[in-house]
């Protein structure tokens, strides 16, 4: 009887949470549905990397086009979580500084997440798009912010290149409609550090 309520158990909860049903999958090259159904507050790092020509790596999936990111779900520290990002890419990077920590709450559920931003500069390698990402290129920085397709991180990119000095914070609420996910800054940006 036990073993049975264990396994009614255990089923239960695979199939009610997905991100533990892709953990057991073996799929943790991305959570796909922290974003869309996420189950609790969340942190994600974005990873802004120039290159020695003044350009900026930009990463597509379907529709988005922005500097690459990923959940710090993991258990690694903060410098290797950022340069295994990079190296998902198939480049090395080096002088790794954070220049923002944004937060941000939902209209259509009742989690918030924590934004950090790097910037990082390219070493080697040859870049490659990983498996979950449709297209990934080098872009001049101005063009890399015109073709970020999230107002937020436009926002916050921008912000980030034209005031390199500074670490920034600031505060976005994120709403849904038919179109996509309006979003709306509702604390300027202001320096950290």
């Amino acid at each position: 009887m036990k073993t049975r309520i264990f396994y009614f158990l255990l089923v239960l909860v695979v199939f009610t949470n997905k991100n533990f049903a892709q953990t057991i999958a073996g799929n943790t090259d991305k959570d796909e549905n922290i974003h869309r159904d996420p189950t609790h507050n969340f942190t994600m790092q974005r990873l802004i990397i120039i290159n020695d020509k003044n350009e900026m790596l930009m990463a597509r999936e379907d529709y988005v086009w922005a500097p690459p990111s990923v959940s710090y779900s993991k258990r690694e520290f903060l410098k290797e979580s950022m340069e295994n990002l990079a190296e998902d890419y198939g480049i090395k990077i080096t002088d790794l500084k954070l220049h923002g920590y944004f937060s941000y709450k939902y209209e259509y559920h009742p989690f918030a997440t924590l934004r950090s931003y790097f910037v990082a500069q390219y070493v080697s390698g040859e870049l490659k798009a990983p498996n979950w990402m449709d297209e990934v290129k080098w872009m001049p920085i101005s063009e890399a912010i015109d073709n970020n397709t999230v107002t937020s991180i436009k926002q916050i990119t921008k912000q980030i290149m034209e005031y390199p000095d500074t670490v920034w914070g600031g505060s976005f609420m994120i709403s849904r409609n038919e179109e996509g996910h309006p979003t709306k800054q509702v604390e300027k940006f202001y320096p950290l550090f």
